[in-house]
């Protein structure tokens, strides 16, 4: 099922390009997994490159015509379903048990060591420590009817809704949407009914908690230590 709010286009074309921080790249990664459009998109967007290096490599030896037609049919040919080759790769991690919701692009992530910790908030994470990148990179598991402490954002926020689903002012989202933070506008998402929501959550920078208890755990916060 194609997701209501899909990823930026051109945050997919970072993606296909190769060019994000890892913790961006994860996070699209498991959108691209879980949303047949966004896989479209990223295959032709990598066919496309292809194309026009081939083109440009046989520009002297063909018409422009005859160049343009051989990337447009590279791209009419990229299947609508088929992963990138990324994706597949990924998939060869062995799941484990309790994390069956996990698309294979997380899989290498959750070793032996990977369990949820409550935080502070009544939700409980999973820090996952991605080398060579400066973003907090976490799992967060929400109750049904539970919501995350009232905050703000100073840098990029990614999300990517991997079971069950979540809904703030800025709507509701399910398996396989994408959200790039609501800029500096406050925001409480609260887990919908059904299953615990769980979701994977890419800061550039620590949040600014907004509440009237949160905010005298902000220093705290700012350390990384919640």
């Amino acid at each position: 099922m194609s997701s209501r709010h899909p990823a930026p286009d051109e945050l997919l074309l970072d993606y296909a390009a190769g060019t994000l921080a890892a913790g961006p790249e994860l996070a699209v990664a498991l959108h691209v997994a879980l949303d047949p459009d966004a896989r479209r998109t990223v295959g032709r967007l990598g066919a496309l490159a292809g194309a026009m290096l081939e083109s440009e490599a046989t520009a002297d030896l063909e018409p422009g015509d005859a160049a343009l037609a051989r990337a447009l049919a590279a791209i009419d040919a990229v299947p609508v379903d088929a992963p990138p080759a990324s994706v597949r790769a990924s998939g060869q991690a062995a799941r484990r048990p309790g994390f069956d919701w996990a698309p294979p692009p997380l899989l290498r992530h959750l070793d032996s060591s990977a369990a949820w910790r409550r935080a502070v908030g009544g939700f409980e994470e999973i820090r996952l420590g991605l080398p060579g990148d400066t973003h907090r990179v976490s799992l967060l598991r929400l109750a049904p009817g539970r919501g995350l402490p009232m905050h703000r954002h100073v840098g990029t926020e990614y999300t990517v809704v991997l079971q069950g689903g979540y809904t703030d002012a800025t709507g509701n989202y399910g398996v396989g949407d994408f959200a790039v933070g609501p800029g500096a506008e406050q925001h409480e998402p609260l887990a919908d009914p059904g299953e615990p929501c769980i979701a994977l959550i890419v800061l550039e920078k620590p949040i600014v908690l907004t509440g009237p208890f949160g905010r005298w755990l902000n220093p705290l916060v700012r350390r990384g230590m919640i």
